[in-house]
């Protein structure tokens, strides 16, 4: 948005006054460090980390780089604006990815410059599939029908009819290449959403990260191990099926298929449809073993890090 008052001076004038309010604040940081005594280098260390802590809140920077790109060009950066939120979080809420073109086994394609914190959408027959794959870093959703069912509806505490809301990174990730890629299942036009509520930030403890959703073959009787996943689902897992758990202090336990739901009823009101999950977000679980008396999938959700060359398709890895 354009402002046509703001003369040349008056661009001057806000630029000095900007300058010369960082130097205010940058001299107050190193006053207060210096005071509370100490050596010299420790003095100038701490004065260090307030500046770089000053930095990190977007309530601060967010508005101070806004207000020089406002005395730059006279135009307010709209953008900015949308990218405050307490705590330092940058939102990206309730965009409009695209509407899947009608028909079984058409295949709807869309692309974005970002990692969205979550998609849904919403179809009376489920997708038959759903690729999402980032340039540079690989392929961090792959999933049929039996997997969406199951991922859908994970810790979600209540679910309007047929919709499904996916979780695929921890946080609004900016500067990737993302290729979407769904297909159809009928004759419905479903609309795919993406959303965010945070932006994870360099340097934090809260880095950026995929919740990658890959799929791995279980072999009859074959006592498969998974370790370090944050949920696996067992759409195909038989009433007399076993699901061996080791957690993390050493505890054994032997898992039905009904065993499953009612601890899942824990942290997700969806569970009778049915939904056979192992929710390990907590990452309480150290290793599983599933013995299966038939061929069947397993939909596995891990975190693994953005942005550190291709990522791993391997189960376990």
């Amino acid at each position: 948005m354009k402002i046509p008052f703001l003369s040349a001076k008056n661009k001057k004038l806000g630029m000095t006054a900007l300058m010369w309010f960082g130097l205010a604040v940058l001299g107050f940081i190193i006053a207060r460090a210096w005071k509370a005594g100490g050596e010299v280098k420790e003095k100038l260390a701490s004065a260090k980390d307030e500046v770089k802590d000053l930095f990190r809140l977007s309530m601060i920077a967010v508005p101070l780089a806004a207000s020089v790109y406002f005395f730059s060009t006279g135009e307010i950066p709209l953008a900015c604006l949308a990218l405050l939120s307490p705590g330092g979080a940058s939102m990206l809420l309730g965009i409009n990815l695209g509407t899947l073109t009608t028909g079984a086994a058409v295949v709807s394609t869309f692309t974005t410059t970002y990692v969205p914190k979550w998609f849904m959408y919403t179809a009376a027959t489920q997708l038959t599939g759903v690729k999402i794959t980032v340039q540079g870093d690989g392929v961090i959703f792959d999933s049929d029908a039996a997997g969406l069912n199951h991922a859908g509806v994970n810790r979600l505490v209540g679910q309007t009819t047929n919709s499904y809301l996916f979780t695929i990174s921890n946080g609004f990730i900016k500067g990737k290449n993302v290729i979407w890629e769904f297909t159809n299942s009928a004759a419905q036009t479903p609309i795919v959403y993406v959303d965010s509520d945070e932006t994870p930030l360099l340097g934090d403890d809260n880095v950026p990260m995929y919740l990658q959703f890959i799929r791995q073959a279980v072999l009859a009787n074959s006592g498969i191990n998974f370790k370090k996943f944050a949920t696996c689902s067992l759409p195909g897992l038989a009433a007399a099926d076993q699901v061996n758990i080791l957690y993390a202090d050493g505890t054994q336990q032997t898992w039905l298929r009904a065993d499953l739901q009612i601890a899942l009823g824990l942290t997700q009101n969806i569970v009778n449809t049915p939904v056979y999950m192992v929710d390990n977000f907590d990452m309480r679980i150290q290793e599983i073993n599933v013995i299966a008396a038939a061929n069947q999938t397993a939909y596995i959700q891990r975190w693994v890090g953005a942005g550190g060359g291709m990522v791993n398709q391997s189960v376990n890895s």
